[in-house]
């Protein structure tokens, strides 16, 4: 029965469309009051009016049954010097919510690699400190980190690259309803500028999750936190001295980071001055490297998800329309959202209790 629409998901679902109330009313053919009312629960739609609103928002019926997602999507920051427009802002929070909902419903039947990272209190530790006890809790070797993206999913932090709708969003971090810890990497940004963002998001998930006050630097925390975590200053200090545009690419070559994010680094180890600093961003910019910089890194490819994919078609029996189905999205977005091209394996089990 329609009265059993929650009306919270019809808010999500024309949220996560970037669709204004007054627009949709007007596509489906009624006024904005009654779908006001509905949202707010006030009022059912007519059956022919809610086919018209599912077409539209591109979600199939079932998917406004579901029960409303409660956890925050808290765990994240914005660049605080970026305006981003409070459109896109909904759009993000009900994508993700959606998609945090679609993860939790998939790792019903799978066991995830547990999450064994261990949080610290930035008021009692610097973000470097933090970052150097993580390295060390984590067995890391000298030099640049193989791979981000292994590091977080091994160790329990999902990784998904999908459309964060603004190019100045790099990426968030959050917590799903069953305690799932995720990236969301905006597949908008650059390969150089992934790893950065990784390790920043890291640092927000250490640093700031399970303290009751958030300080007003996290995002410079979290910057401190990765500058040190993937260029160790005592690793690479001497190699910030003297610097050039050509000594920036070899070093881009070995850390696989982005040279904005060295000479970043520099700056704050003091191996360049503000004078240098600023040459060097007005370089960047004249350059044409503020968007796009040279020497193309490799892109790291997220994989679980894929895994618990093809656990579910290959052992659990499930067709992709039924997976689909189970997840409560239409076929061909469910295809474009978890069908992904072949990645590393990881070994996840089938969850026997």
């Amino acid at each position: 029965m329609l009265d059993n629409v929650n009306s919270h998901m019809l808010i999500l679902a024309r949220e996560s469309r970037g669709i204004s109330q007054s627009d949709l009313a007007e596509e489906i053919g009624i006024s904005q009051g009654k779908l006001s009312k509905a949202e707010k629960g006030e009022q059912s739609l007519p059956s022919d009016v809610f086919e018209k609103l599912c077409e539209r928002l591109e979600y199939p019926s079932r998917f406004f049954f579901q029960k409303t997602p409660t956890a925050p999507v808290s765990h994240y920051y914005y660049r605080k010097r970026v305006m981003i427009p409070q459109k896109v802002m909904m759009q993000v929070e009900a994508t993700v919510k959606i998609f945090r909902q679609n993860i939790d419903s998939l790792s019903e039947a799978i066991e995830l690699p547990d999450f064994r990272f261990k949080s610290f209190n930035p008021e009692d530790d610097t973000p470097e400190e933090i970052a150097k006890k993580t390295r060390f809790l984590l067995n890391l070797e000298r030099g640049p980190i193989p791979s981000m993206i292994n590091l977080l999913e091994n160790n329990g932090i999902l990784v998904v690259k999908t459309d964060l709708f603004n190019e100045k969003i790099d990426g968030l971090s959050t917590v799903s309803e069953k305690g799932i810890h995720i990236v969301f990497l905006n597949e908008r940004m650059p390969n150089d500028r992934q790893r950065f963002s990784l390790a920043h998001e890291l640092g927000h998930i250490l640093m700031h999750f399970d303290i009751p006050t958030i300080s007003e630097n996290v995002e410079e925390e979290a910057d401190r936190f990765a500058s040190e975590f993937l260029m160790p200053r005592d690793e690479i200090i001497n190699s910030l001295r003297h610097l050039n545009f050509s000594k920036i690419g070899e070093l881009k070559r070995y850390w696989r980071v982005s040279m904005k994010a060295l000479v970043y680094r520099a700056k704050h180890l003091n191996t360049v001055d503000e004078h240098q600093y600023r040459n060097f961003q007005i370089n960047f910019s004249k350059r044409g490297m503020s968007k796009s910089e040279p020497i193309p890194l490799p892109e790291e490819k997220s994989y679980v998800l894929n895994e618990v994919i093809k656990l579910h078609l290959n052992q659990l029996g499930y067709s992709i329309p039924e997976l689909a189905k189970v997840i409560n999205l239409n076929q061909n977005e469910f295809e474009n959202r978890f069908l992904i091209n072949e990645r590393p394996k990881l070994k996840v089990l089938r969850n026997v209790g």
